[in-house]
C-alpha cells in the first residue's frame, strides 16, 4: 500500500483524511478544532492499542505544557461529533487513570475509495474555535459543542442552518475577545501536503506571495520571508510549529499557516489564522480551485485575513490587495519556480532562477515581478562578484527598468534599482531616492530597510544605518543577514566591541554563516587580535564564499608578520583567477597588508575599470586606512563621488 493510501482511514460512517486534515461524514465535512482532530488521528492511528494521556498530551500538544482537562476537554468534544452514545463509547474509550483507545474497527481506505468520498466534498469546512489554555469549556464554547455534529438524520437545510449558527458562536466570541485591529502576523510557510517535492516552489511560493501582498497594508506588521521559512516543516505529518511559540520568538499577535494538495490540475488550500496570544483561532477556510485560478485565489486570501485582521483599508489598498501583476497561469509559476531558486542563493540556483524568469517573461513580456527577479538574480550575482560587476549590473539594471515601466508601485523593483544605481553607477542621491521610495511603498519590506542602512552606512551616516537595520531587524528578527549587517554598521563606525558583539548573535542562529565570521574576523583584526582574526577568516572561507575572506586572511597574515604565509595567500588568488573572476579589490587587499602601496593602488585601479561594488566602502573601510593620506587616494573617492574622509 502506497504512503498515500495509509493516510485515508474509515470507521463507521466517517473518512478520517490524515492528509488535508478533514474528518468527512458521508462525503460531508464534519467540524473540528485543529488539536480536536490531532487528538483524533493519534487515537485512530493507534487503533486498539491504549494511548497513555501523557504520551497523546506530547503528540498533540508538543513542547507545550498543557492540563490534561485541555485532553479530557478535546475528547469530549471528539465524543459529540461522532454521535458517540454516552454509555457504549463505541468509538473512544476511557482507560481510568491511564488513557484512551480506539475501539472502533478501523480500515486503510484505498485511494480510489478514497478520491470517491472526497469527490463529494464540495463546501469548505467550517473550523471551531478553540481555546487552549482554558481548563474547561465556557459558556461560549459550551454553545458551540451544542450546535456540533450529531447524525445523519438532519436535512440538508438543517446541516446548512446549525453551520451557519456555529460562525454565528465563533464570531461572537471573536469579537468579544478581539475587539481592536491585530497589528502584526507571521505567515508560516505552506506546507506542501502532496508530498511531491517538485511542488515545493508552489508552497514556498504562495507563501512569498501572500507576505508581499500583506506588506502592503497599512498599520500591520509582517514578518519577512527569511524569518519565517526557518519555521519550514517539511514532512507533511509532522506536528506544525505552535503558534503561541511562534507568537513569542517573533514578537507577533497573529499566526498563518496553510497546507497545500495538488492533485493534478485540482489545488486545495487549507488556512488556519491564530491568535498567538492564547492559541484562538480566529478564521479557517479551505479553498478548492483548479491551479489556474491559483492568482485569483491569492487575491481572495487576502482580503479574508484582512478582513479577519479587522483592517480598515481605502478603495485603492483594496484595489491593491486585488491586483495581478500577471494574468498568466504559466508565467506566474515559472515566476514562483524562479523565486524558489533565487532564495538558495547559490551560484546554480541563480542560474536556474535567471532561466526561469526569463521564461516568464517571455510567457507575459507585461509581467513586472518576473522582471524585478530578474534583476534581483543578476544582482546578487554582482554583489558576491560571481561574475565582473560591468557584465552583470547593467543586465540588472535593464531588467529592474522594465519592471518600472510596467508598474511604478513595485517596492521591491524600486529597492533593486536602487542596489544597482549605489553599486554600479555610484550615483548615491538617486540610489537614496529610490530606497526611500521602495520604503514608501511598502514599509514592511525588510530588505529594502537593510540595503538602505548598508547605504547610510557607506555614506558616514552611522546612525540613521542603525535605526534602518534595527528596523529591518524588528521586521525579519531571524534573518543571519541583517543580524551580521549591524555587525558590519559597526565595524565601518570603528566600534569593533559592539561588532564583535553582534557577529556573534548572528552566528548564534547558524554557526556555519561565513558573513558573520568574516566581519567577525575584520574587527579582531582591527583590535590586532589576529590569531582570532585569522581563525575567524578560515572558517569564513571554508564554509561560505571563499575570495573576500581569503585576501582578508592574507592582508591579517601580513600584519602578524607572517609575510610568508600572506604571499602564498596571493598566489592561490592569482591562481584561481586563472579558472574565474576574482575581483581586483581582493589581491590588492592582501597587497595593503604586505605595506605595498603601488600594487594595491594598481590593483584598486583595475577594480574600478571592473566597476566593483566593494568601492561603496572606501569613505569607511577600516583596511583602507593606510591608504587614506595618499593623493592617490583621494583621487579614487572623487572619481567615484565621494568627499575624502581621513580615518
Amino acid at each position: 500500500m502506497s504512503e498515500r493510501t495509509k493516510h485515508f482511514y474509515g470507521f463507521g460512517p466517517f473518512c478520517l483524511d490524515a492528509t488535508e486534515r478533514q474528518l468527512l461524514l458521508d462525503g460531508k465535512p464534519v467540524p473540528l478544532t485543529p488539536k480536536a482532530f490531532d487528538t483524533l488521528l493519534a487515537l485512530v492511528e493507534s487503533n486498539g492499542r491504549m494511548v497513555e494521556k501523557e504520551e497523546l498530551i506530547k503528540k498533540v500538544w508538543p513542547d507545550t505544557f498543557i492540563e490534561e482537562a485541555n485532553l479530557a476537554y478535546n475528547i469530549s468534544i471528539l465524543r459529540k461529533v461522532l454521535s458517540e452514545d454516552p454509555a457504549k463509547h463505541q468509538y473512544i474509550e476511557t482507560i481510568p487513570k491511564y488513557g484512551y483507545r480506539f475501539v472502533a474497527a478501523v480500515k486503510e481506505l484505498s485511494r480510489e475509495r478514497a478520491d470517491l468520498i472526497l469527490e463529494r466534498h464540495t463546501r469548505s469546512r467550517v473550523v471551531v474555535e478553540e481555546e487552549e489554555g482554558a481548563s474547561a469549556p465556557g459558556e461560549a464554547e459550551q454553545a458551540s459543542s451544542r450546535f456540533l455534529l450529531r447524525s445523519r438524520r438532519w436535512s440538508k437545510a438543517g446541516v446548512f442552518s446549525i453551520l451557519a449558527a456555529l460562525v454565528a458562536v465563533a464570531s461572537i466570541v471573536y469579537f468579544a475577545n478581539s475587539r481592536e485591529a491585530i497589528d502584526s502576523i507571521a505567515v508560516l510557510p505552506f506546507v506542501n501536503a502532496s508530498g511531491d517535492p517538485d511542488i515545493d516552489y508552489l508552497s514556498d511560493g504562495i507563501t512569498e506571495s501572500l507576505i508581499s501582498n500583506l506588506s502592503r497594508l497599512p498599520n500591520l506588521k509582517v514578518m519577512s520571508r527569511s524569518s519565517v521559512f526557518r519555521y519550514k516543516v517539511s514532512n507533511p505529518q509532522a506536528h506544525p510549529p505552535d503558534p503561541l511559540a511562534v507568537g513569542r520568538e517573533l514578537k507577533v499577535r497573529a499566526v498563518l499557516t496553510g497546507r497545500i494538495v495538488q492533485r493534478g490540475d485540482n489545488l486545495t488550500i487549507g488556512l488556519e489564522l491564530v491568535d498567538a496570544r492564547d492559541n484562538h483561532q480566529l478564521w479557517g477556510e479551505q479553498y478548492h480551485r483548479k491551479l489556474s485560478d491559483v492568482l485569483a485565489v491569492q487575491a481572495d486570501i487576502s482580503r479574508e485575513i484582512s478582513g479577519k485582521l479587522r483592517l480598515k483599508l481605502s478603495g485603492a489598498q483594496n484595489e491593491r490587495l486585488a491586483r495581478h501583476s500577471t494574468q498568466n497561469t504559466d508565467a506566474y509559476q515559472l515566476y514562483l519556480k524562479g523565486r524558489y531558486f533565487w532564495n538558495k542563493r547559490t551560484g546554480e540556483g541563480l542560474e536556474k532562477s535567471i532561466g526561469y524568469f526569463k521564461q516568464a517573461v517571455d510567457r507575459d513580456p507585461n509581467y513586472a515581478l518576473a522582471y524585478a527577479g530578474l534583476a534581483d538574480s543578476y544582482a546578487v550575482l554582482g554583489v558576491y562578484e560571481a561574475l565582473p560587476p560591468r557584465e552583470l549590473f547593467p543586465k540588472a539594471k535593464e531588467a529592474v527598468t522594465h519592471a518600472l515601466e510596467i508598474d511604478d508601485t513595485l517596492a521591491e523593483a524600486h529597492a533593486s534599482l536602487a542596489n544597482a544605481i549605489q553599486n554600479y553607477d555610484w550615483d548615491w542621491a538617486a540610489a537614496e531616492r529610490e530606497y526611500r521610495r521602495s520604503i514608501e511603498l511598502s514599509p514592511n519590506y525588510a530588505t529594502a530597510r537593510q540595503w538602505y542602512a548598508l547605504y547610510l552606512d557607506a555614506m558616514g551616516r552611522t546612525d540613521e544605518a542603525i535605526a534602518q537595520i534595527r528596523k529591518a531587524q524588528e521586521l525579519d528578527p531571524l534573518s543571519m543577514v541583517i543580524a551580521a549587517n549591524l555587525g558590519l554598521i559597526f565595524y565601518h563606525g570603528r566600534h569593533y566591541d559592539r561588532a564583535i558583539e553582534e557577529c556573534r548573535k548572528a552566528l548564534e542562529l547558524d554557526s556555519a554563516f561565513s558573513r558573520a565570521h568574516w566581519y567577525l574576523g575584520l574587527a579582531y583584526a582591527q583590535q590586532l587580535r589576529f590569531e582570532e582574526a585569522i581563525a575567524e577568516f578560515q572558517q569564513a572561507a571554508r564554509s561560505g564564499d571563499v575570495t573576500f575572506p581569503l585576501a582578508t586572511l592574507g592582508h591579517a597574515y601580513a600584519r602578524a608578520g607572517r609575510r610568508e604565509e600572506a604571499q602564498k595567500v596571493l598566489s592561490e588568488l592569482m591562481a584561481a583567477s586563472k579558472q574565474r573572476y576574482i575581483s581586483p579589490y581582493a589581491v590588492a587587499t592582501v597587497y595593503i597588508g604586505l605595506g605595498d602601496k603601488d600594487r594595491a593602488f594598481e590593483w584598486l585601479e583595475k577594480a574600478y575599470q571592473d566597476r566593483s561594488e566593494v568601492f561603496v566602502w572606501l569613505k569607511v573601510e577600516p583596511l583602507l586606512d593606510d591608504l587614506r593620506p595618499d593623493p592617490r587616494f583621494a583621487g579614487l573617492m572623487r572619481r567615484v563621488g565621494l568627499a575624502p574622509q581621513f580615518g
